[in-house]
């Protein structure tokens, strides 16, 4: 009896010295972590601080200035009865993409302005208003899980097109074309126990954004319908959904798919 309490403190104290022994290699791998990490940040701001006023705004800035410009061409050119003229409306879907991808992302990350009030606006226009999702969403979703968990399977993982159910091909070049219904769903399903100022906001924003573009589509491209001025907003917006979708399925693992990488013949078999 004597030797098997000894044996059950021998083995308490090594299961205690174990747990202890973890603890210290946690903590240490959290300090490499945190030392890389601000070795990372220091590497980032010197080339920041290196860097001119065009190399990090200017060139961004004009691309989304362009985008912009070309926004009346591409509404009057929707109105117009030739093939031609009616087929360079083109333009608006490729200044939507631009603008709700590239604006937001630099949006997201503050890239825009110093200012953290221009900031923020930036923020709630790009995202809310020209993307129709939540600015607090999107950027928790891009700036704490994703770039925090990048190549982290299952956990803040860049894949947020997740439809498993469906057949590869409808996955792939089907489906997404309903990515301009279903974003401002998912934005309003985030806003559940959001303070209501912020719910009021982002509903106002993305309805202010989705009613400005169906009413430039009626009294500038001269759209006779709502039904088809609604179809033809929705079909621009759908325009780079696919290839959007594709990047964003094979930068990380797909969320659709099992456990290891796989090559877009291989999801076509």
């Amino acid at each position: 009896m004597q030797s098997s309490l000894e044996e059950s403190q021998d083995d308490g104290g090594r299961r205690t010295r174990s747990s202890e022994l973890m603890k210290k290699r946690t903590e240490q791998s959290k300090v490499e972590r945190d030392t890389l990490m601000m070795e990372l940040n220091g590497m980032v701001q010197k080339m920041i601080n290196e860097s001119s006023w065009w190399e990090r705004r200017g060139v961004d800035c004009s691309i989304l200035m362009a985008a912009f410009v070309s926004l009346p061409t591409a509404f009057l050119q929707l109105g117009s009865s030739q093939p031609l003229w009616f087929s360079l409306g083109v333009m608006l879907g490729v200044a939507h993409a631009v603008i709700t991808v590239k604006g937001t992302h630099l949006a997201s990350h503050r890239a825009l302005s110093e200012s953290q009030v221009w900031g923020k606006f930036w923020t709630t226009f790009f995202i809310e208003v020209c993307s129709s999702f939540s600015a607090e969403a999107g950027v928790h979703g891009h700036i704490k899980m994703h770039h925090a968990h990048t190549n982290v399977i299952g956990l803040g993982d860049s894949s947020i097109w997740k439809v498993s159910l469906l057949l590869r091909i409808i996955y792939l070049f089907i489906a997404p074309l309903a990515l301009p219904v279903i974003t401002p769903l998912v934005a309003f399903a985030h806003l559940k126990g959001r303070a209501l100022v912020l719910v009021i906001r982002t509903v106002l924003m993305v309805g202010l954004g989705l009613y400005s573009q169906l009413w430039l589509h009626i009294n500038v491209s001269g759209f006779r319908s709502m039904h088809s001025a609604l179809f033809c907003m929705l079909a621009c917006r759908a325009m780079f959904s696919v290839p959007y979708i594709h990047v964003n399925i094979f930068q990380e693992l797909p969320g659709g798919f099992k456990a290891e990488k796989r090559t877009t013949a291989e999801l076509l078999r």
